[in-house]
């Protein structure tokens, strides 16, 4: 380094004049850090006796001691109230939010969010206001769209939540469609099986039904509690406990689908004052609750090794043969002296109503039973508005289904038993339907008029 870069350094550094940095150099023979020591050491002092040189260019330094480190805050604080007016911030307002709403997704979901699913719209992806005319679909394309159309006249616009809650209030079942948008299948299953017409009406009513699409909020929802694996899905669901009661993975038939979906609605039932058709209930009434007649009766029938029905019954029957008694002693007084002489009851003397004539004789159960023969007849061909189908269950568990014309006579019904069932032939049979009606007792009507439309009976075969 020579002389002028020193020169220049220790002038950067210690803001001296080129004279005073010459001196310090040469006092120290040219050493720049000793020349800067003895310059700070002598406070910039000039070494021939001369003031010491001014550095305008070095901020003034305040040296403060620790000691008055208080002093020093205060002082500092003073001085930026005396820049800045003394002002206060506003407080913050109040702001209150809800974070999760008490049912569901559907009351704050965004506008931009498509209510089926996040994907555009198009032929296999409609919203219940049909596609946009934007799209400026050709013929075919309108054609396509009214094929693929979901059913939204039985869709519930309902979350899981919500749907729990009017399931229970109305006592029905929830019935739950999850698609793929992008699986043909699920097409498909608006195309021929919602469409059809005996779904429908199952549905609308039995059931509170929601279609949902695994992309929006809605599906995502209901996945995160029924992992799904293969679509379509479709389910029914207790609006009770949430349980899957029932399931199907793939397009199923709609006949196949109603007689499966009547089975079940025949085995359960959310009203607890229905009785399922197996499932005969027999209310006893406590014994600490019985009056003293009913006590007797109770115990009479118990001593005899009957079974106790409703000791109403037993106190009818107590009645009743109350009432005979009464009626024989106003038959006898009103005989004749010949026949009191005789010592004979003339009971046909007693006539408690004149206008009612008595039949000369009944025919029984047994002899219309034994009056139905056994008749084949060929199967009518499959037409929803004139045709429906039984399901015909055995006491093996096996079943049989058979179409019927809605006007058939439910003779028909007997006679087919006889003719097709080999379990039945040369026995006597008993068809139940599922509200216990026993239907020997309605052959002359039809089909449509008892409610056999897609319903299920009971043959019980009596013992011999």
């Amino acid at each position: 380094m020579d002389e002028e870069e020193k020169l220049a350094n220790f002038s950067a550094i210690t803001g001296a004049d080129p004279e005073h940095a010459r001196q310090y150099l040469g006092v120290c023979d040219g050493d720049l850090d000793s020349a800067l020591n003895l310059y700070l050491e002598n406070g910039g002092a000039s070494l021939d006796g001369g003031p010491a040189p001014s550095a305008p260019s070095m901020p003034e330094t305040t040296v403060v001691d620790d000691d008055d480190d208080a002093a020093f805050a205060e002082r500092l604080q003073q001085e930026e109230n005396q820049r800045q007016p003394e002002s206060v911030r506003e407080r913050i307002a109040p702001r209150t939010e809800t974070l999760v709403e008490d049912y569901g997704y559907s009351h704050y979901m965004p506008p931009s969010i498509p209510s089926r699913s996040s994907m555009p719209r198009s032929v296999f992806n409609q919203g219940p206001e049909g596609l946009p005319r934007s799209m400026h679909l050709t013929e075919t394309q309108s054609r396509l769209g009214q094929l693929f159309r979901p059913p939204f006249d039985i869709i519930s616009n309902y979350d899981i939540d919500t749907a729990k809650i009017k399931g229970r209030d109305q006592k029905k079942w929830l019935l739950v469609n999850v698609q793929d948008v992008s699986d043909f299948q699920c097409q498909v299953l608006n195309r021929d099986f919602w469409s059809n017409e005996a779904v429908k009406e199952t549905v609308r009513a039995n059931f509170i039904f929601m279609q949902y699409s695994k992309d929006n909020l809605d599906g995502q929802s209901f996945l995160s509690y029924y992992p799904i694996r293969k679509f379509p899905y479709i389910a029914i669901l207790d609006p009770r406990t949430g349980e899957e009661m029932k399931s199907w993975s793939e397009v199923p038939a709609p006949e196949d689908w109603v007689m499966s979906v009547h089975e079940f609605l025949e085995r359960f039932s959310l009203d607890p004052k229905s009785r399922n058709p197996l499932g005969k209930m027999t209310k006893h009434k406590p014994i600490d609750h019985m009056s003293e007649s009913e006590q007797l009766n109770f115990a009479l029938k118990q001593s005899l090794g009957q079974d106790a029905d409703d000791s109403e019954e037993a106190s009818d029957l107590s009645s009743v043969s109350a009432a005979d008694s009464i009626y024989e002693d106003d038959s006898i007084e009103e005989l004749s002296p010949s026949s009191r002489d005789k010592g004979k009851k003339k009971i046909e003397v007693i006539d408690l109503d004149d206008d009612v004539p008595k039949p000369e004789s009944e025919e029984t159960a047994e002899d219309i039973f034994a009056a139905i023969q056994p008749v084949e007849r060929s199967e009518p061909v499959a037409d929803l508005t004139t045709t429906t189908r039984v399901q015909i269950r055995l006491g093996d568990g096996s079943r049989k289904i058979r179409r019927f014309n809605l006007a058939d006579p439910v003779r028909y019904l007997f006679e087919y038993v006889k003719a097709d069932i080999p379990e039945t032939r040369g026995r006597h049979f008993q068809i139940i339907s599922t509200d216990r009606k026993k239907l020997i007792e309605f052959l002359d009507q039809t089909i449509e008029e008892v409610g056999l439309k897609n319903a299920v009976v009971l043959v019980e075969i009596e013992e011999d």
